[in-house]
């Protein structure tokens, strides 16, 4: 991927946006420009079509944003040693296991195996929490901000597609799907924007 944005003359993300890597998806080309990481595209886009709002200037969007990335850092030892064989091609899943290793300082097949994948979900509690009430703070949704959908709510619906498809049999996403009702009922409302479209 990397040398690929390289030659599109994609600059590489700071440090602030995504301390984890130098180039990430999504990407896209928008009037002429290419621009990179899922928050830079959609002020852009709500720049050149700012209605319907995004509502990018929520705190929500912080305070989702947080909460997944808690939730996903916890049960990354159960996820993450999935998403070669699940979710990637051959030298996409080469490339993800390598950087992957260095980032937890083991193979993955011996991250899935270690105390931290043991204790996984009693770690994610708390940002199962956070996640919780931040669905009901509004009226209990089905978005985020009540009955008006926004960016903090496509962030959320990313990381419930992306333990979906890392489910085996129930146990990742029918297991966070059960923490509370806010969760499949969040999903619902999202699953338009899930759709793939080739």
């Amino acid at each position: 991927m990397a040398p690929t944005f390289k030659s599109f003359g994609i600059p590489p993300n700071s440090a602030d946006l995504n301390p984890n890597a130098e180039y990430s998806i999504p990407a896209a080309r928008i009037e002429g420009k290419y621009i990179m990481d899922s928050l830079s595209i959609a002020q852009k886009i709500e720049e050149i079509q700012p209605q319907p709002s995004l509502h990018l200037d929520s705190e929500y969007i912080t305070r989702t944003q947080g909460a997944v990335g808690k939730l996903l850092g916890q049960l990354a030892p159960i996820a993450m040693p999935r998403v070669p064989e699940m979710l990637l091609n051959p030298s996409s899943a080469e490339y993800f296991e390598e950087t992957r290793a260095k980032r937890f300082g083991m193979p993955l097949s011996e991250l899935a195996k270690s105390d931290e994948a043991r204790d996984a979900w009693q770690n994610a509690q708390p940002a199962l929490e956070e996640i919780t009430a931040i669905l009901r703070e509004n009226g209990g949704g089905p978005y985020v901000l009540g009955n008006e959908p926004s960016f903090a709510d496509f962030i959320l619906a990313g990381m419930w597609r992306f333990v979906e498809l890392l489910d085996k049999d129930g146990d990742l996403y029918g297991k966070i799907m059960q923490v509370d009702a806010s969760f499949p009922k969040h999903y619902d409302a999202c699953k338009e924007w899930m759709e793939k479209v080739d």
